[in-house]
Formats: C-alpha cells, sequence, structure tokens
C-alpha cells in the first residue's frame, strides 16, 4: 500500500500526483495552511463577535456568538463562518444568523502578492452593491459591512445567510 498526503479533500499518493496536470507542491501545503487560518480565525472570535454587534448597532457583545469550527464552511477560495445573533430585531430579520465571509489568503496569492485578498473583498463588496442597484430582481444575500486588512485583522464581509 502506497503512503497518502492530505490535500483539502480527500488524500493522494505519489503515483496518483505524478499523473496530475497541477503544481501539487501548492495543494500538498493547502492543508496545513488551511488548519493555521482556521485557527487564526477561532483566535479571533472575541473579535468577530464585537465586530458584528458594531456593524449591527447590537446593545451587547453577548448577542453574537460565532459558531464552532465543525459549523464553518469553505470552497476553493473563501471560508464562511456563521455568527448566531440572540435576543434582537436581528433574530426575525435573519433567522438569528449572519455570516462572515473571509478570502482564504492561500488560495488567492497573498503570500506573493499582499493585496490580493483585500482586493477579492472590494470587488466582491462592489458587485453586490451594482447587483442590488442595477438588478433588484436578482436575488442576493443583504450585504451589513466589509473590511479589508489591517496589521494583524483579515479582511472579511458579512451578509444573512
Amino acid at each position: 500500500m502506497s503512503k497518502t498526503r492530505p490535500l483539502l479533500r480527500g488524500e493522494i499518493s505519489y503515483s496518483t500526483a505524478k499523473r496530475e496536470e497541477v503544481n501539487m507542491i501548492h495543494r500538498l501545503k493547502y492543508h496545513d495552511q488551511r488548519d493555521k487560518f482556521f485557527a487564526h480565525i477561532f483566535e479571533k472570535r472575541k473579535w468577530i463577535e464585537a465586530t458584528v454587534a458594531h456593524h449591527l448597532n447590537l446593545a451587547s457583545t453577548n448577542l453574537c456568538r460565532m459558531d464552532d469550527v465543525e459549523k464553518w464552511h469553505h470552497g476553493s477560495f473563501n471560508l464562511c463562518v456563521p455568527v448566531t445573533i440572540s435576543g434582537c430585531k436581528w433574530k426575525q430579520q435573519s433567522g438569528g444568523r449572519v455570516l462572515l465571509r473571509f478570502p482564504l489568503p492561500y488560495r488567492v496569492g497573498d503570500a506573493f502578492q499582499p493585496g490580493n485578498g483585500d482586493e477579492k473583498i472590494r470587488c466582491e463588496a462592489g458587485a453586490y452593491a451594482w447587483l442590488e442597484e442595477n438588478c433588484p430582481d436578482v436575488p442576493i444575500p443583504q450585504l451589513y459591512g466589509f473590511a479589508t486588512s489591517t496589521g494583524d485583522t483579515v479582511g472579511f464581509f458579512f451578509c444573512l445567510s
């Protein structure tokens, strides 16, 4: 039995990897980079809860609770982190939850071109604003805020889930 290495989705052996026409070295790094990024976001949970409370004009940061890592969703380029809102008008409007979406820095090339994640956020927020103004019949999530990276923080934007 050949030894396998972890990928973001599943595992791969050398015999399979050598037939692929992609840069497998990059893909093999994604698993550890994802874990490191997820840990970074989890460490910022109190800041995230406070930020959501601030943008929603909530009386207390105790009304917001970031979901556990097991409930997070990620695709190829974004991480979506649910934040549950309790005991306020937002619970009725949103079902009690907003999503914060973070670009995955290891997938958008921030390591070799700092600012790529910020550019992705600005473009997506602009697309939401344009769609809302020019295509009101197209259903899109309500965008409540967005931010780009500063210092130790990471960029995000959030909307109703």
